[in-house]
């Protein structure tokens, strides 16, 4: 594992960094190392390696599909794995590294992402006019030739939408092809829920036999993840010199409001936490937090940071169908 220890944060500009780069565990961190394991080859010592598994028959390497609503922190995840994970670093040309990392575009179509990919790994001779199979075939061979033994597609779901231009069951088989690859690169996909039921249009169904699943879900209230969540604020704030009452069920209405949302709910913890430490407060109310979450989201009469007891509000907002 890489060292990320790092010294407590003193000014605001230090808090503000540390806050930002800080990850919040959910406990999903060893669901996807497990799933992670069964991708490579391990060594004497069962250590996972950063040889991919292959088939000795086909040798076909194997993929793994995460998905979870939009918000529920996918990326968040998968880029923490390449932070802390000695096998999986991060792929940048002229740098070592085995792990491509590709974001792909709203936009983007099947060809459009074989070319992120050619770009990222150093190819420049790209050619408007080169055909979308022609573009993969050497994006393929490109992984060998640098070294990439692992390929992580984010948001793939975009390329997998219906429409004029666009090519679902061609993406489909791209992504079989990558796991065909010679010498061989492990295979990476995330997106929403919408993700596998593209996959699953094929009629052969040989691509998504392919893929283990790891489901990411939402927080419930009451749940680990939930206490989990409750205890990365309490410590972000002690570490950023904050004081949060435990009385007023902070990290219980945080996840009201954004519906259990993993990244949704990160995201506004560490809001409020910027607000307090950007305009100097040591103590955040519930009506500091009222105002910077209405800011993301207005005309809210009532709101879970309402000034009153957690039950009471909880008790109100679901009368009037705010969790629906």
């Amino acid at each position: 594992m890489k060292n990320t220890t790092t010294t407590a944060p003193i000014t605001i500009t230090e808090k503000l960094k540390w806050l930002e780069n800080r990850y919040w565990k959910f406990g999903d961190e060893e669901n996807l190392a497990d799933n992670l394991f069964d991708l490579y080859e391990v060594d004497d010592d069962g250590r996972m390696t950063s040889q991919p598994r292959r088939d000795p028959l086909t040798g076909e390497t194997r993929g793994l599909m995460v998905l979870g609503a939009s918000g529920n922190g996918k990326t968040a995840l998968l880029k923490r794995a390449l932070r802390v994970d000695s096998i999986l670093t991060k792929f940048r040309i002229n740098h070592d590294g085995t792990t491509l990392f590709i974001t792909v575009p709203p936009d983007a179509t099947i060809k459009k992402l074989a070319e992120i990919i050619l770009a990222k790994t150093g190819y420049t001779k790209i050619d408007a006019k080169l055909r979308s199979a022609d573009a993969w075939e050497i994006a393929r061979h490109r992984f060998g030739l640098v070294g990439i033994k692992t390929v992580v597609i984010d948001e793939c779901h975009h390329i997998m939408r219906p429409g004029s231009g666009r090519d679902v069951l061609g993406a489909i088989q791209s992504l079989k092809h990558i796991m065909q690859s010679d010498p061989g690169v492990a295979l990476i996909i995330a997106g929403v829920p919408s993700l596998k039921d593209a996959i699953l249009s094929e009629p052969s169904g040989e691509t998504y036999r392919r893929f283990q699943e790891l489901h990411l879900t939402r927080i419930r209230l009451g749940s680990k993840a939930a206490g989990l969540f409750g205890k990365n604020l309490m410590k972000s704030a002690k570490t950023l010199g904050v004081e949060l009452a435990v009385e007023d069920a902070l990290p219980e209405r945080i996840i009201f409001a954004e519906h259990g949302q993993v990244g949704k709910s990160v995201a506004l913890g560490k809001e409020i936490l910027r607000d307090a430490v950007s305009r100097k407060r040591d103590t955040i109310s519930l009506a500091n937090a009222d105002r910077v979450f209405k800011k993301s989201t207005p005309g809210l009469d009532m709101t879970p940071f309402h000034v009153a007891d957690w039950d009471v509000v909880k008790a109100e907002l679901n009368a009037i169908g705010w969790g629906q």
